[in-house]
Order: structure tokens, then C-alpha cells, then sequence
């Protein structure tokens, strides 16, 4: 299918997504071969809610994944930029990205936010696993396949903060789970307590945390200890529990030897020595 604007025309190169007031697809310009997201919206309501928020993004410079608003054929359309990077979900999933890289990729993730500042119910989508790219050089950007935008286009700051969250537990699950990130666990409760006035905000308090965790990173203390270390630590609590109880023990049982051996002296044993003098002082034995 061939869609045309004013501007530019393109082919739809798959559909994602379609349902009768929303439909997402994946398209291709003709003349240059970009790929981008197509988001039509069908919805008399929704075209309603959506078209003085995109229609205000058309003028912010900052938001550059957002490539422009036309209609056709009765619908709202908007396009955004689409990358082939893989998502997050599936680096995380393979395995092979550090500590440190995953604290640059939170990062990027925030960095990111800030810099396009894009209105809360669309970061809110762009915040989903399914959303978030990661390329190989760990470079973050944002996919738009949508969601149910009638759900979600009265999303807020709130949401944004509990969807960051989100995100930062699965990016740092292995640390939480061996309790190596205390740092981290005031911001993912202030996240959840707590709505951020702003994305720059969110960036800066993780910045911070960041830097003390990179620095614990340089001596490794901050990697999720084994198995054999979770097991070393409950062998010592362990041992503080029952150091007591032996010593104890301990002097119970010399105590009882003590009784034991007063009780019952013990004989001497070996051949006696009998002295007949002490120097010129004869010593008489009694008969």
C-alpha cells in the first residue's frame, strides 16, 4: 500500500498493529528508503484528544523523532523514526552486557528522554521493553509501535516515573537480587512514592548514583557476588549464633572435669625413691 502527502510518499512495509480506532505500521520512503512508524488514528474521541499535543510537537525542534502530522482519508496520521536495533529486552536476555554498560545504557535511556522531551503519554510508550533499542555501540533510542493510545493518552508524569522504575529493576535485576546496589533503592522507592517534575530531574538524581556505582564498579565491589559467597555469608551468620552456645559448652564440660578430678585424685604412678640421708644427716626408717 502506497501512502501519499503533500511532502513525501511511502509504502507501508508491514502493519504491526491494527485495530478499528488505531492502526500501527511500519513504512518505507520511496525516494530515500528511511524506515518509519505510522500511527493512524480513526477515532472521532481520540483524534479529539491527540491532535492539540502532536500538533504542538510539529514545533518542537527538540523532539526530532517525531517526523510530522497529516491526515487521510478521515484519519490522524503522525510519523515517527523507526530503528532496526535490537530492543533492550533482548540484550538484557543475551547475557553479555556488564555492570557498567548497563549503568551507561540507564544513562542513555534518561539522557534520551531529556533531550527530546517529548509529551508523557508518548515517553510513556517509548518507555516500553518493546521500545527501547540498544545498538552496539550503546546507543539508546526510541521506537513509537504504540500501544492502545485510547488507554494511555492521559498519561502523566506519574506514570512516567513508575515505567522508569520498571525499567531500571530490569536493567540492574542480578545486583538487586544479591543486594550489591544499595545506592540504587532510595530512587526506585522515590520513583514509586514520588512524581518528578520533570525528566531532567529523573536524569540528574540517577546521574549521581551512577557515579558512586562506577566508582565501586573500578574495584568490582559493586558485581553480584556467587553462590559461594551468598553461602560463606550464611555460614558466618551462622557461626555468630553458635560461637555462644560452644563456648559454653566449653566450660560446662571443664567444669565438670574439675568436680571429676577432685573427686577422684589420681595415683602416682612408677617406682618409689627412698633417701637414707640428706647431705651428713642420716635419715633412721622407722621398723
Amino acid at each position: 500500500m502506497i501512502i501519499r502527502t503533500p511532502e513525501k510518499s511511502f509504502a507501508v512495509v508491514q502493519v504491526l498493529r491494527s485495530e478499528q480506532d488505531e492502526e500501527i505500521s511500519v513504512c518505507r520512503e520511496l525516494d530515500g528508503g528511511a524506515l518509519s512508524t505510522l500511527a493512524r488514528f480513526r477515532s472521532p474521541e481520540l483524534k479529539r484528544e491527540l491532535l492539540p499535543m502532536l500538533a504542538r510537537e510539529q514545533s518542537n525542534p527538540a523532539f526530532e523523532d517525531f517526523l510530522g502530522l497529516f491526515t487521510q482519508n478521515g484519519d490522524l496520521c503522525a510519523r515517527f523514526r523507526f530503528t532496526q536495533a535490537p530492543t533492550l529486552r533482548a540484550r538484557l536476555d543475551r547475557g553479555d552486557l556488564t555492570f557498567r554498560e548497563r549503568l551507561e545504557i540507564g544513562s542513555g535511556v534518561l539522557m534520551r528522554m531529556t533531550l527530546l522531551n517529548m509529551p508523557a503519554p508518548l515517553q510513556y510508550e517509548a518507555l516500553q521493553e518493546r521500545n527501547v533499542t540498544v545498538d552496539d555501540a550503546l546507543r539508546v533510542r526510541f521506537n513509537y509501535v504504540l500501544g492502545s493510545m485510547t488507554a494511555c493518552f492521559n498519561r502523566n508524569m506519574g506514570f512516567i516515573c513508575l515505567q522508569v522504575q520498571e525499567l531500571l529493576q530490569s536493567l540492574f535485576a542480578p545486583e538487586l537480587a544479591a543486594e550489591s546496589v544499595p545506592e540504587l533503592l532510595p530512587l526506585l522507592d522515590e520513583l514509586e512514592q514520588t512524581v518528578y517534575p520533570d525528566y531532567l530531574s529523573i536524569y540528574r538524581r540517577y546521574d549521581g548514583i551512577r557515579k558512586e556505582l562506577e566508582l565501586r564498579a573500578a574495584s568490582a565491589s559493586a558485581q553480584p557476588r556467587t553462590w559461594l559467597f551468598r553461602m560463606w555469608d550464611r555460614v558466618k551468620a551462622l557461626g555468630r549464633f553458635v560461637r555462644p552456645i560452644a563456648a559454653g559448652l566449653v566450660l560446662i564440660a571443664a567444669f565438670c572435669y574439675l568436680l571429676y578430678s577432685l573427686q577422684a585424685p589420681t595415683a602416682l604412678k612408677g617406682t618409689p625413691v627412698t633417701f637414707t640421708s640428706i647431705g651428713t644427716v642420716e635419715i633412721q626408717s622407722g621398723k
